[in-house]
């Protein structure tokens, strides 16, 4: 009797055939009946040189594929399988054309010349189109073709080994365009045509049918196309929102993520109009390639392609690659173009300039000169470059011993010196020698601004060599000289004081604001009485210290004006009871102006303060009795009959007065600064001053007409208006609140400043943001909410009040503004859609000016 073990089990499994085993998941799936159904049968009946290439094919580590039979019917092995993609496992042991029908045209002749010829095929990096992976691309491999044979010689299929090199071409080509354009684009000089070149070979490389560049325009919202290439497309020039391209768009790039997609059709994250505008310019798939820098979006390289199209690593690696080419040389030549540009702006002003200008090195050598100094010492450019100053200059000339003068950076000089012109004629010469430093402090040249003064030394020789009888003739003309001399030097004297007391007065208007509007909030917390008459009498000493400092800034011309159409019978009128009561009860006044004339554009304020002044004046000249006369005509100014007006219609403003008068003497010197002939404690020397800085700064003039002991009559010359004079209604005490909650952001790089105007503010029942520069403001704003009021100081470190609010123009921020300053000088372009308001201030004055804005905003 049998044990169990000897009886054979039904259904038992036929025993693997030997060729399979160690044959991985290829061979697993044919011992476990894969290829039941195919045309070569079973495993176990194929033929024996089939079954021992098989054994030789699956356990190979090299890409081998067997086109076995005259329907080529495909088995290949584990290494192979993963080159097809999808098409494993469905087709082994299937015909080839089932399953490569796509490059069948291509496939079938080279295995058919295999086999029919029984020669080797071989070829490297050779192209297919395949759909392995769900979409076509083109693949690259190294392959050779080989017959394999039956036992009785006849072909019995096709060995294949491949070697796929897909990666190694791509990036060879990416690589070969790359350098291709990194050869080519770096001679353009045009920013443009690097663009236009650009998208042209990208898109030809890609078959795209647009490829543009999008420069962000830096609002956070759009951007602009003006370069781009077309394929059978219609153009995207223009400016485009991000959002129409998608929702998340913008916030991928800015983070340096490129976008793909690769079927707009079938995108469900646009929305209506993003499809509509697709559909308007022709598109089913997109790329978005990000240009960075410094962490900021600058631009995008974008494709597009009329059709659907899956974009391939290596596809986004070369755009990606060309966008940072591209761009880095498109700012290069930017930037080139920009210095070119500049360079030849300061060449055309150094050519141009009516002084002359040398430039010597350390050695005293000419390395650049421009055309007059050429004229000046009658020598050519190309005579002067490389002598020394030494070898032009007379041996008596200061110049001849300059070599010997120790360079010093904090140490320009004058001199006076003489040269010796090629043709021997002398040239007198006046320069002004400054060194130029270094990046490290050190002097590296000398720049020499000189003034041809031959005509005058040539006139002074003449002078001297007058005879004894022409003796008073020469002393009259040196005398006219001089006279010259002597008012150019004030000219530059009042200059340098004017600068130096417009800056005092800013320093002294920042110390004032604080002090004032401390003094105010003080002043509504305390409830003695006692207490209050003291801060009242510091206010009051404020408030004069307010107007002297006015007084400086309008003489210096620093005073920010307001100018606008103005009635001077309105304003005269308005401002003559307060003139009465500073006369005192002995003084007459009469007012003689016309409601007819014209207005005049001038700042009210500030005409009212010289006004004023003349009557304070005369007051005193008058010594508290006599007549003080107000009189205003319309009157057309030759050319030359008051200093430093052009020729046209004027309204004149005269201020007359039956004192004393003044002599010649004080006549001349009336207008100084700090001249007075009061007694000490009594006058600033400012007064005139003031009003003749008011009647320069508004484009008129002022003449003073006085005899000693006969009276002084003063006249203002003011600009006609073609708009119909308005005068302000004097500011009201109290202090107008908010009506309804108002949000002020509050500018100031002075935080003593700023934190008392806040606290004034807040006290007005404003809420307050401060920002200590016009950055942090800016920074504020974007990250909102947005103040309803910006209130800026005009100086500050990184950027003015007034450009302050121009950015935020050019932003499309709608914020009204309040510069506040005390020391400026703004234009109507920069006081469109503003208040100023001086420093200091009380805080009524803040009030109204607030108020105003608020309401004037809606």
């Amino acid at each position: 009797m049998e044990s169990p073990q000897d009886t054979p089990r039904e259904n038992a499994l036929p025993a693997t055939p030997g060729f399979l085993r160690n044959g991985g998941d290829i061979a697993a799936l044919l011992r476990h009946g894969h290829c039941k159904d195919s045309p070569l049968g079973p495993p176990e009946d194929w033929t024996p040189a089939l079954k021992t290439l098989m054994a030789m094919v699956l356990p190979a580590k090299a890409q081998i594929v067997l086109f076995w039979g005259p329907d080529y019917v495909a088995l290949y092995n584990d290494a192979y399988a993963p080159s097809i993609g999808t098409k494993h496992p469905r087709a082994l042991g299937r015909p080839a054309q089932e399953n490569w029908s796509e490059l069948w045209d291509d496939l079938e002749p080279l295995l058919r010349g295999v086999r029919e010829t029984g020669e080797t095929f071989h070829a490297k990096d050779r192209p297919f189109y395949i759909e392995r992976h769900c979409h076509g691309e083109t693949v690259y491999f190294d392959v050779s073709y080989s017959a394999m044979r039956e036992e009785d010689g006849a072909v019995g299929g096709v060995l294949c080994i491949v070697n796929e090199t897909t990666e190694r071409v791509r990036f060879e080509h990416r690589q070969a365009f790359l350098l291709e354009l990194g050869r080519i684009l770096p001679s353009i000089t045009d920013p443009e045509r690097i663009a236009t070149l650009t998208a042209r070979r990208l898109g030809e490389e890609l078959g795209a049918a647009r490829v543009l560049f999008g420069e962000d325009n830096g609002d956070g919202q759009t951007f602009s196309v003006r370069h781009e290439y077309l394929r059978d497309a219609c153009s995207a020039a223009g400016h485009h929102r991000y959002r129409n391209f998608g929702a998340n768009l913008l916030a991928s790039l800015q983070a340096g993520e490129s976008v793909a997609r690769d079927d707009l059709h079938q995108d469900s994250g646009l929305g209506p109009g993003e499809r509509a505008l697709a559909h308007e310019l022709g598109l089913a798939a997109t790329l978005h390639v990000p240009v960075l820098r410094h962490e900021q979006l600058e631009a995008m390289l974008v494709i597009h392609h009329a059709h659907p199209h899956v974009f391939s690593e290596q596809e986004r690696r070369l755009v990606e690659e060309t966008a940072k080419l591209a761009w880095m040389l498109i700012s290069h030549a930017r930037a080139e173009r920009a210095l070119h540009a500049s360079s030849a702006q300061i060449s055309a002003m150094f050519d141009q300039a009516s002084a002359g200008i040398a430039v010597y090195d350390r050695t005293w050598h000419f390395t650049l000169v421009n055309d007059r100094y050429c004229q000046i010492v009658g020598r050519p450019r190309e005579a002067l470059l490389g002598l020394s100053l030494q070898e032009i200059a007379h041996p008596e000339s200061p110049s001849a011993h300059l070599h010997l003068h120790p360079l010093d950076a904090d140490s320009p000089f004058e001199m006076t010196e003489r040269y010796t012109r090629p043709d021997g004629e002398p040239a007198w010469v006046h320069s002004q020698i400054t060194p130029l430093v270094d990046e490290q402090g050190s002097v590296n040249s000398m720049l020499c601004v000189c003034m041809d003064i031959s005509s005058r030394i040539q006139a002074e020789a003449q002078l001297r060599e007058l005879n004894e009888g022409l003796e008073a003739r020469v002393t009259a003309m040196v005398a006219q000289r001089e006279t010259a001399l002597a008012q150019l030097h004030e000219a530059r004297k009042m200059e340098t004081i004017g600068q130096l007391t417009g800056g005092i007065a800013h320093d002294f208007n920042n110390l004032l604001t604080p002090i004032m509007a401390s003094l105010e909030l003080v002043r509504r917390r305390v409830d003695d009485e006692r207490s209050r008459t003291l801060i009242d009498s510091a206010l009051q000493a404020s408030d004069r210290a307010r107007v002297l400092v006015a007084r400086l800034l309008t003489f210096a011309r620093r005073q920010t004006l307001n100018p606008r159409a103005v009635a001077l019978s309105v304003l005269v009128n308005d401002m003559r009871e307060l003139i009465e009561r500073s006369l005192g009860p002995m003084i007459d006044v009469e007012v003689n102006i016309p409601g007819r004339l014209p207005a005049v554009v001038v700042d009210p304020h500030q005409l009212e303060l010289a006004i004023l002044n003349l009557a304070v004046n005369a007051r005193d000249a008058m010594e508290g009795r006599g007549q003080l006369t107000l009189a205003a005509a319309l009157d057309t100014v030759p050319a030359g009959r008051v200093p430093g007006l052009a020729e046209g219609r004027y309204v004149s403003l005269s201020v007359s007065d039956t004192g004393s008068g003044m002599d010649e003497v004080t006549l001349d010197r009336c207008l100084e600064p700090f001249f007075t002939t009061k007694g000490v404690g009594k006058g600033t020397g400012l007064g005139l001053s003031m009003v003749q800085g008011l009647a320069a700064q508004s484009g008129g003039g002022i003449t003073i007409g006085s005899e000693a002991g006969k009276g002084t009559r003063v006249t203002l010359w003011l600009p006609i208006s073609a708009e119909q004079g308005s005068h302000e209604t004097p500011l009201a005490d109290a202090a107008p609140a908010p009506q309804k909650p108002t949000h002020v952001l509050l500018v100031d790089d002075e935080e003593m400043v700023r934190q008392t105007v806040a606290l004034q503010l807040q006290d007005l029942g404003y809420q307050v943001t401060e920002a200590s520069s016009a950055s942090a403001a800016l920074r504020i704003i974007e990250k909102g909410p947005l103040p309803d009021v910006l209130v800026t100081d005009h100086i500050m470190v990184d950027q003015t009040g007034a450009q302050l609010v121009e950015e935020l123009r050019q932003r499309k921020i709608a914020m009204p503004a309040l510069i506040i300053t005390g020391f400026a000088t703004l234009t109507a372009a920069q006081l469109q859609g503003t208040e100023v308001l001086s420093k200091p201030f009380r805080r009524a004055e803040l009030a109204e000016r607030l108020a105003r804005l608020v309401e004037a905003a809606g």
